[in-house]
């Protein structure tokens, strides 16, 4: 059986698990962006290349965000009844909201081909080529040299 303490302390942990984990998330993509910069790579190359490889849908995300909180919470609320058939009224949206979470994170970066973006060249062959030349020459700007097929 869950006391007191265990019903307060538990949500402040996963809390601050869930902060800890977007703090250093936040921070990692900010010292990907630093060493990109310096390589020569724009902002807008960044953010344009990060937008094409971008998949998921939000509202599968918020819905099992929050699907899952209140599924805790239902969780929390009837376990201070003691154990029984009844906290599964908590468990299953709990584990559903965690299941549409896990099913956003698979399939942020699968699937096939998007659209290409507004002006962007295609191939001869009509294929997208996704290939990029890492050689620089010195008559060229970082972000052409981004481009260059």
């Amino acid at each position: 059986m869950l006391t007191a303490w265990d019903i307060i302390l538990i949500p402040i942990g996963l809390l601050f698990l869930v902060g800890l984990f977007v703090t250093i998330n936040r921070y990692i993509t900010y010292k990907e962006r630093v060493a990109l910069a310096r390589l020569g790579f724009s902002l807008e190359d960044l953010t344009r290349e990060a937008e094409r490889m971008r998949r998921g849908s939000r509202g599968v995300l918020w819905g099992g965000v929050i699907t899952a909180t209140s599924g805790l919470a239902l969780f929390l609320g009837l376990s201070t009844l003691g154990r029984g058939v009844w906290l599964l009224g908590g468990l299953l949206p709990l584990f559903v909201g965690l299941g549409m979470v896990l099913i956003y994170f698979l399939t942020l970066g699968a699937g096939g081909a998007r659209e290409a973006p507004e002006g962007a060249e295609e191939d001869g062959d009509g294929g997208d080529s996704e290939t990029f030349d890492t050689r620089r020459t010195g008559d060229e700007q970082p972000s052409e040299q981004f481009h260059r097929n």
